[in-house]
């Protein structure tokens, strides 16, 4: 291990599958943007600081390219290795530390480089190798994603997270959940004297109370590693431009809702401010940012408004979600806001439509219902609909990715009845992972078998769920009875052959 890089290790972190790090996402993000910036059709991708390997496996499943990971944690890469064993492509991992990385003479030249997270837990000299990395081996038009927590919003946190090392330092010998569950329990301890310290910084106490919902792994990791960095965004932009790169867009789409976001006052300051660095801080103070997934690039090319518009009629769009899944209420730092439904539910059933085929820009705008609308309330639409992780933009894809996905798909039904669950599929017309619940995964299972019927689906889900000891529940009640687990399995079943079978088809994961 290099001196320089000593990440909490005591227990794995959690294994989450974000898409915002896929080519797909920072492709449309560049769209949005109005950077012309497509990403190659066969992109070279590294990330770094891969945890358990989740987001890059589905990534390298369901595009065409070369994919490299790199983390220090053995437990992780292992854990990747055995996810990278489900897909048939080039799939690089590294056990290393960033500096015993960027040292490498084999590296090729990366179209796309993310890391998520890894900026706020690692050293100053461990960033420095990260910048090197960025500097040396981003291609030409190359795009990075980097993903931190942040000044202001975690402003009161920092005392907070200093108990709990204190408190883990204290700790008697044990294992390592027991370990973290006790800097847990000396910080709510300290609270619970009735100090002026949380008496006074209300968010602080609200931000204690809350961890005690989490994992001893996300606790961990978030809070107790050697170094914790939380920067204000221009930290990162200075740092960033040390490789030539400048920012381009938040791959968080709702972050440009100003409606959702910030107060007409705060609009027209940022308007008034040309430095693109200093407009984002502004921002970030306005809503109190906690969390940036930002996109920094090297220089591209501008779309003109009238290229930027034909590109988003000939983007293609699929709904990842039934129509009813779709919540128009949305909450942002300005509270809630409801989506005018005059707009958006024209969109929705276009997309809907024709068995949730996916759909160009210029067809949904074509649509009954949609074309009377302006096209730039479209546009807009469409990115929001993104942004809320109802609609994704969707892809030409290879046979082999499609085999891909299906090889990656069966490792992750066969972990739903046995373990450790995986809660995305992997689609090659998203580019990356669809959020599944477990229980679809076992009727696709079932499905994937032979089962076509309702009867004969909700009997395959309830053997396995009687295997593993688990029941169904009703109105908060534990259905008991064989006879009440098959009714509510097949009310769950219809639904499936009805909604999530055609889903499915349109995001070729059946």
């Amino acid at each position: 291990m290099s001196v320089t890089e000593s990440p909490y290790s005591e227990l794995e972190y959690t294994a989450g599958y974000y898409h915002e790090l896929g080519p797909a996402h920072l492709a449309f993000c560049a769209l949005v943007a109005g950077v012309d910036r497509p990403v190659p059709a066969r992109p070279v991708y590294l990330e770094l600081g891969m945890g358990q390997g989740v987001s890059l496996a589905a990534h390298a499943a369901a595009h065409d390219g070369d994919f490299w990971g790199v983390d220090l944690n053995p437990a992780h890469v292992a854990n990747a290795r055995a996810l990278a064993g489900a897909v048939a492509t080039p799939l690089t991992l590294v056990e290393a530390s960033f500096a015993d990385f960027a040292a490498r003479a084999d590296l090729p030249l990366f179209d796309v480089i993310t890391l998520h997270g890894v900026w706020s837990w690692v050293s100053d000299a461990s960033r420095r190798s990260i910048v090197e990395i960025l500097r040396d081996r981003l291609a030409p038009g190359g795009v990075v994603y980097v993903s931190y927590n942040c000044q202001p919003g975690w402003a009161s946190r920092g005392p907070v997270r200093h108990l709990m090392k204190l408190g883990h330092g204290a700790s008697a010998p044990g294992d390592a959940e027991a370990r973290v569950r006790s800097a847990l329990a000396f910080a709510e301890e300290v609270a619970a004297a009735d100090g002026r310290f949380f008496a006074d910084n209300r968010p602080a106490a609200s931000h204690l109370a809350s961890l005690r919902k989490t994992t001893p792994q996300y606790l961990g990791h978030e809070y107790l590693n050697a170094d914790w960095h939380i920067p204000y965004f221009s930290d990162v932009a200075e740092a960033m431009a040390g490789a030539d790169l400048t920012f381009e867009v938040s791959a968080r789409l709702l972050d440009r809702v100003n409606a959702l976001q910030l107060k007409p006052a705060g609009v027209a300051l940022m308007d008034r401010e040309t430095d693109p660095v200093v407009r984002e801080l502004i921002r970030d103070f306005l809503v109190n940012q906690q969390f940036r997934p930002d996109v920094f690039a090297r220089p591209a090319p501008r779309l003109s408004d009238a290229e930027r518009a034909a590109r988003f009629e000939a983007q293609t769009f699929v709904l990842i979600c039934g129509l009813d899944e779709i919540d128009f209420q949305l909450t942002g730092a300005q509270g809630e806001m409801v989506l005018p439904e005059a707009t958006y539910r024209p969109i929705a059933l276009a997309l809907a439509a024709e068995g949730f085929a996916s759909k160009s820009g210029a067809e949904v705008m074509a649509a009954p219902g949609v074309s009377s609308l302006r096209r730039g309330d479209v546009i807009a639409a469409l990115i929001t609909l993104v942004g809320m992780g109802v609609v994704r933009p969707a892809q030409a894809f290879s046979a082999e990715a499609r085999h891909r996905c299906d090889a990656y798909n069966q490792l992750v039904l066969d972990r739903a009845v046995t373990g450790p669950h995986l809660m995305h599929l992997a689609s090659p017309v998203t580019g990356g992972g669809v959020l599944t619940p477990r229980s679809a995964q076992l009727f696709l299972g079932a499905w994937n078998s032979g089962d076509r019927s309702t009867k004969a689906l909700a009997r395959s889900v309830w053997a396995v769920l009687r295997t593993t000891r688990e029941r169904g529940v009703r109105a908060g009640e534990t259905l008991m009875s064989e006879d009440d687990n098959l009714d509510a399995l097949g009310a769950m079943a219809r639904r499936f052959l009805d909604q999530t079978v055609p889903l499915f088809r349109a995001l070729a994961i059946v």
